[in-house]
């Protein structure tokens, strides 16, 4: 009779679990960074259907809310939704969030017009070479030194669009800009004859790791964030992670 009673107690807890894991749902701070993250793409963006697939993968819901990317991060800092996707790892977040493996790396590629060819192995060989950047934007502490000691001269543009139009133009040299979302640009608004005119130089000029960040304040970040781990290692194991970023780096 014991063991009849154990073995119900073991059975009713088992199910109060498994109900509240099938319905468990959480609010993320999302952002708009076409192909990858945007309120209107397909999934809202390769980057989303990642996170939100693995998270499903370990039967947690998610839902997404889309501001402006300085309030998103703030939305998550406080608490006010679970967390934010996609981020770099720096030490100011470490302290609010914790930080997810990998999502995928992001490469800040050299993009140039195909009738002034540039050619380099280190930053400094593109020394006096005029660059476009985008307002708000960092490119790593390397290139920042370089356009600070004026090696490279900074041409300044409020929009990736703006910058490639520019390097149509002739009007600057290079653009240092993200791959995915830079021929993102190029097929979407700009055309195919861009497409035959802007080439990609093959090094990255700074690369880094992408992340799920999730807020310290949530009460069950810990959680969560196993979760969303876990369902992101399962599908590298399957081959699902590759075939999204497969669609996510077509050229």
């Amino acid at each position: 009779m014991l063991n009849l009673v154990r073995a119900t107690v073991i059975f009713l807890a088992l199910c109060c679990h498994t109900s509240y894991a099938a319905s468990q749902s959480i609010a993320l701070a999302n952002g708009e960074w076409p192909p990858l993250l945007g309120e209107t793409l397909p999934s809202y963006g390769y980057g989303s259907q990642i996170v939100s697939r693995a998270f499903a993968l370990k039967q947690v819901r998610v839902t997404y809310h889309f501001y402006p990317w300085k309030r998103s991060l703030e939305e998550a800092r406080t608490g006010r939704v679970a967390g934010t996707l996609l981020w770099s790892s720096n030490a100011d977040r470490q302290k609010d969030f914790l930080i997810s493996q990998p999502v995928y790396r992001s490469k800040t590629m050299l993009f140039f017009n195909r009738n002034r060819p540039i050619h380099w192995q280190q930053l400094s060989d593109l020394k006096g070479k005029y660059v476009g950047v985008t307002n708000g934007y960092s490119y790593g502490e390397t290139w920042n030194t370089l356009i600070s000691n004026r090696t490279l001269f900074a041409d300044q543009a409020n929009t990736d669009v703006q910058n490639f139009a520019k390097l149509l133009a002739n009007r600057i040299d290079a653009f240092p800009c993200e791959e995915i979302i830079g021929m993102h640009i190029i097929r979407s608004q700009l055309g195919a004859e861009a497409l035959q005119q802007i080439n990609i130089s093959p090094k990255p000029v700074h690369d880094e790791p992408m992340h799920l960040l999730i807020s310290r304040r949530h009460p069950n970040a810990e959680q969560l964030m196993r979760h969303f781990n876990a369902g992101l290692a399962q599908m590298k194991r399957n081959g699902e992670l590759d075939a999204i970023l497969k669609k996510a780096f077509q050229r």
